[in-house]
């Protein structure tokens, strides 16, 4: 394995022409939880040799044809589609979302008070139908608590919280803020329920120096920034779909189900109770029409093997503890599948599809998955009791034979946090990696 000096001046390697640049490895392993890795000690040696065995499997890979493999294009597919729809929430949503210097002022000053509220609360609508009623007849929130704390629906509390802390619903949160103490408010909506409050105490009890400060406003900056991303991805999402009819086909819905609920124990992760993730492939069934339709929309026909196919995709987690979970949980499902194809589309129309970050994702996650391929292409054919030893004498092989170029300088100058952090981009699905994870395949040390 040739490692010679300076390949250039933000690449790290060179591997078989092959570039590993500054930016990836510090993304790779400073945004990617990575075990161990908060050991500080050679630390940017042992992530790029990690880097190193990826680029020269994925090469292998690629050389044996592995683009071609079931699922490979499928897994490219899913990953472009998805980093179209973060480019367009930076092309659309981000750059209006910073809050004013006002504003970040005024926040700050709320974080730093704490506020104490006594909440009733009820996920019952008719219950807040009748508290909206006898607030607006005059009733007081005491009166209200002495009417309704002992019915079964009504939960009553006491909450105490600092803004932005995440402690209460952001909606309960702003009320608070809002109003004066022995105040209290009207029907508060949330997003599980419904809630009346009064402010019993405010006070401030934190106290910074000028240095504190100004990192408790760049924190309370992002947070409102965050909120604010979240309103107009919402109203954004909501402007495209309103106009268009989507449809959800009843018998090809129960029929989804139906498949569902008879292969329930057909998945590879129930470490929830009564709950699938599909990540292989489904059994053929003849029992089950999976042809019909399911959702129609404009532009788009999906029956139930598409559904099934968007099912292992996503690995969307389905509760089969009981039919109505299930169905409840494939409909979310099914709005977040059509939501992301109206939105890649909408990338595609504003030619996101060759934007310098998506095609930047598109080939790191490329390379990862030609990397797990080839390490299971090669397990495969590795002789069952000795898999690992052969696996690492393969790997081995394939860095001695590569033309590797090491820039040691700008590697050993490469400062990071130390905390490894996990970055995701969130949706009803779960969270997923933006950048893929380092991986090990190797038993025992990969530092040398």
């Amino acid at each position: 394995m040739k490692r010679a000096d300076d390949p250039s001046q933000h690449e790290i390697a060179v591997i078989n022409g092959a570039s590993i640049t500054k930016e990836e490895l510090i993304r790779r392993l400073e945004l990617t939880p990575l075990p161990e890795f908060h050991k500080p000690g050679g630390r940017n040696k042992r992530a790029l040799n990690l880097l190193i065995d990826e680029l020269v499997v994925s090469q292998w890979a690629k050389g044996q044809g592995l683009e071609d493999s079931p699922g490979y294009k499928e897994a490219i597919d899913f990953v472009k589609q998805q980093a179209m729809i973060r480019e367009l929430f930076f092309e659309e949503i981000r750059n209006r979302a910073e809050p004013d210097p006002q504003q970040t002022d005024e926040t700050l000053h709320k974080s730093l008070q704490r506020v104490t509220v006594d909440v009733l609360f009820t996920r019952d609508e008719s219950t807040a139908d009748e508290w909206n009623k006898e607030l607006q007849q005059g009733v007081s929130f005491d009166e209200l608590v002495k009417e309704f704390e002992w019915h079964l629906s009504v939960r009553f509390s006491e909450q105490s919280f600092h803004w932005g802390d995440g402690t209460v619903p952001i909606p309960l949160e702003k009320m608070a803020y809002r109003l004066n103490v022995g105040e209290a408010s009207g029907l508060i909506e949330l997003p599980t329920g419904f809630a009346v409050l009064t402010v019993t105490n405010r006070t401030q009890d934190i106290f910074l120096t000028p240095y504190e400060r100004v990192q408790k406003r760049d924190q309370v900056q992002q947070v409102l920034q965050a909120r604010q991303e979240t309103i107009l991805a919402n109203q954004y999402v909501e402007r495209m779909l309103t106009p268009l009819e989507i449809t959800q086909k009843a018998h090809g819905f129960q029929t989804v189900v139906d498949f569902l609920m008879a292969h329930r124990n057909f998945n590879t992760s129930d470490s929830v109770v009564n709950t699938s993730t599909y990540d292989v492939e489904f059994p053929r069934t003849e029992e089950h029409d999976l042809s019909l339709s399911v959702v129609v929309a404009p532009g788009l026909t999906w029956d139930g093997m598409e559904i099934l196919s968007h099912i292992k995709k996503y690995k969307y987690p389905l509760s089969t503890g009981n039919r109505m979970e299930l169905m409840a949980g494939l409909t979310r499902f099914l709005k977040l599948t059509v939501r992301d194809y109206y939105l890649a589309k909408r990338a595609r129309e504003l030619g996101l599809e060759v934007h310098p970050r998506v095609k930047r994702d598109l080939a790191t996650w490329s390379r990862y998955f030609l990397y797990l391929k080839g390490v299971e292409t090669f397990q495969r054919s590795a002789i069952e009791n000795e898999r690992y030893a052969d696996l690492n004498s393969w790997l081995e092989e394939l860095t001695t034979q590569a033309d590797i170029n090491v820039n040691s300088s700008l590697l050993k100058s490469i400062e990071l946090t130390g905390i490894p952090m996990l970055t995701v981009w969130g949706t009803d699905a779960g969270k997923r990696l933006v950048t893929p994870p380092l991986v090990s395949f190797r038993r025992g040390s990969i530092e040398n």
